[in-house]
């Protein structure tokens, strides 16, 4: 019975740094999954199975998996900065730490085979990013449909559609950020978080 009822239950509020990396890494690495995988079945149908069962086939659907996660993971980042804006941390700062903890999730994952270099132009290009974010709420439509649209040039096979495929994977993509948006607002202790941030910093 509580079973059933646990997607139902109220989430914990996220009042600290160390709450809010766990949530981001949590919620980047499911939409990336879920989102490249679902769209991948689809597409392939009943010979989908045939396909993961071969290892080449895993590999570059690795390439897919990961980028969309790392890319994900900042869009994520981003909306979390527009949320904290509002809570009076000096603007280098909140860009600065929140470019910390984006660089403290990857650190947490191993660099995958495929990659020729650690995670830090991923980091270079979060930290511009946030500095050049305006001021008040952000977009996650517009950041998911850009992440789904460049994840889908790494997909380890053509599409029947690739303009309407394209489309499919990226409304994929914005729609669990919008979701997660909402999930971070509800959750989110803005006046905590802040706080904690500039301790961190002391």
């Amino acid at each position: 019975m509580l079973a059933f009822l646990k997607p139902y239950l109220p989430k914990p509020k996220l009042h600290g740094v160390a709450a809010l990396q766990q949530f981001l890494d949590g919620e980047a690495a499911h939409l990336a999954q879920r989102s490249v995988l679902d769209f991948v079945r689809n597409e392939l149908g009943s010979l989908s199975a045939q396909a993961f069962d071969d290892p080449r086939f895993q590999a570059k659907m690795a390439v897919s998996r990961w980028d969309g996660f790392v890319a994900t993971l900042a869009d994520m980042v981003v909306l979390t900065h527009a949320c904290l804006n509002t809570g009076g941390v000096p603007r280098a700062t909140l860009d600065s730490r929140l470019g910390d903890l984006y660089a403290a999730i990857l650190s947490t994952h191993p660099v995958p085979d495929y990659r020729t270099q650690n995670w830090d132009s991923d980091i270079a290009t979060l930290r511009v990013r946030l500095a050049a974010a305006a001021d008040g709420p952000a977009h996650p439509q517009a950041c998911a449909m850009a992440t789904g649209s460049m994840i889908f040039d790494t997909l380890p096979f053509v599409p029947r559609d690739p303009k309407e495929s394209r489309l499919v994977l990226s409304n994929a993509f914005a729609f669990g950020l919008i979701a997660f948006n909402d999930r971070l607002k509800r959750r989110l202790v803005v006046a905590a978080v802040c706080a904690d941030l500039v301790a961190a910093r002391q």
